[in-house]
């Protein structure tokens, strides 16, 4: 029995020297891994030990999947690379006709080229520049001009029921307060009248109803559904439990055109300035004399926003923009797909068969392997001293869309991970970096599709998640 014993001992410790001698992928057990995950989910894994040069996990890495916000790396880095840290969207009025004794004796001209972050306190303060230069009257049309961008103002893909919802707002060249507007409702009435639809002044927006409070037997199964009509009109139907105090919706601008338009009359008006002339949209670029401008935060502040907030608009605004200032034509998201991938391909970034229907990753048309998203991240690495895009990445338990990540905001991962996330129904994606125990730099993809916990959802719909990621992560913090 010793000499059986002593055989077995041997053997353990050759497997064991073997095992060790693998690559380091072989280490961190990722199909035991996958089975926190509820049943039926697709998961593909990368990790890859920067220092070393050596991937460390691997599983499915090649597999095509949703991803989702992750997408916005590479639309980060293409803004980088053809845009510059000195570019600013800018917002301008311009004249083709003259000022005189209070009168302006032409049109004015209002320049969109899609700033994402523009409010509408900053486009009244703009049209306040008239004012100040003496102008009391316009003496002819309104010509909007957002021939920067053209054909659709969302991407393919899009679901869509979520079109009226405010995170799929249009990144049109028009973009006010972020295309998005809210109405209250007061429900406070007894079973079987209607609800009351409040549209705040400031919004030149219509909503009506046919909302009714429903008793206790009915509200369980009650769905309020919205319906999108012509000229920003908007029909709430449906019903809902008797509420005490008003409560807000929010809804996304449907014609961005029409409402710039709206508001900009109001503003006028606002401001003394007498207009009734037409409203123009010509699809070319208008020239004429500048009156005023306005320019958003510089590229770095804008990144940052969209990364740590994973911001679809300032995604989807630079998508496009890179597309205009690339090819010098108006740019469709057709065109921001072709420029962003001529950009990435010539820094030696590899998309196959890849799809990059947007920039926001919002589109249920991307797809993206692992592997793939791991090699724009091994780019960042490579050029951060240029780049300096590591720093917009949300920090683990710190901030951004992972500052309450439950797998992530205990010792040793919180505030050493920093990862972009990327999550649509069913998606729970990270794209990012972290050190391991030897202070050695890690990249790492996780793409998780099709999770789904069934009827639990409300109530344990995180919890595999979390154990998963939790397991992870540290087991790559340990990776020896």
């Amino acid at each position: 029995m010793e000499k059986i014993s002593s055989i077995s001992t041997a053997l353990k410790t050759i497997f064991l020297t073997l095992s060790f001698s693998l690559p380091g992928y072989a280490k961190i057990d990722l199909p035991s891994l996958t089975n926190y995950l509820p049943e039926g989910a697709s998961t593909g894994i990368i990790a890859k030990n920067l220092n070393q040069d050596q991937i460390i996990a691997d599983y499915h890495s090649s597999t095509f999947m949703l991803p989702a916000s992750t997408q916005k790396v590479f639309t980060a880095v293409a803004a980088k690379l053809v845009l510059g840290d000195d570019f600013k969207f800018d917002t301008a009025l311009l004249t083709n006709g003259k000022i005189q004794n209070g009168l302006l004796e032409g049109n004015l001209i209002v320049r969109f080229t899609g700033d994402p972050d523009l409010t509408s306190g900053q486009l009244y303060s703009l049209l306040a520049e008239l004012k100040k230069q003496g102008i009391n009257k316009i003496n002819g049309d309104l010509i909007l001009d957002t021939s920067v961008f053209s054909s659709h103002d969302r991407g393919v893909g899009w679901i869509w029921n979520d079109l009226t919802m405010c995170f799929n707002s249009p990144p049109s060249a028009a973009n006010i307060d972020n295309n998005c507007f809210y109405a209250e409702l007061d429900a406070n009435q007894a079973p079987g009248e209607t609800v009351k639809i409040n549209v705040p002044v400031q919004f030149p927006i219509q909503v009506f109803g046919q909302v009714y409070v429903a008793d206790s037997r009915e509200s369980p199964y009650c769905q309020l559904d919205v319906v999108v009509h012509d000229n920003n009109r908007y029909q709430v139907k449906g019903c809902l439990a008797r509420q005490a105090k008003p409560f807000g919706l929010s809804f996304a601008v449907q014609d961005p055109d029409a409402y710039a338009a709206a508001i900009i009359q109001r503003q006028l008006k606002r401001l003394g300035i007498e207009f009734n002339g037409k409203v123009l949209q010509p699809q070319k670029p208008q020239q004429g004399q500048l009156l005023a401008q306005h320019f958003s935060k510089p590229l770095p502040d804008l990144l940052k926003k969209m990364m740590k907030k994973s911001d679809n608009q300032i995604a989807d605004s630079l998508f496009r923009a890179i597309a205009y200032h690339y090819y010098k034509r108006p740019a469709s998201f057709q065109l921001g797909t072709l420029a962003v991938k001529s950009v990435l391909q010539k820094q030696g970034i590899k998309f196959g068969n890849s799809i990059l229907a947007d920039g926001s990753g919002l589109s249920r048309h991307n797809l993206v392997a692992p592997k793939t998203m791991l090699s724009i991240l091994e780019y960042i690495a490579k050029n951060e001293d240029k780049l300096h895009l590591m720093e917009t990445f949300p920090i683990a338990g710190v901030d951004g869309t992972i500052s309450g990540r439950g797998g992530l905001i205990n010792p040793p991962l919180v505030k050493n991970v920093i990862a972009k996330t990327g999550s649509l129904k069913g998606v729970y994606n990270l794209a990012g970096f972290m050190t391991n125990a030897r202070g050695e730099k890690i990249a790492f993809v996780q793409f998780i599709n099709g999770y789904s916990t069934g009827e639990l959802e409300n109530k344990t719909k995180r919890a595999p998640l979390v154990q998963f990621e939790s397991e992870l992560y540290n087991q790559l913090y340990r990776e020896e």
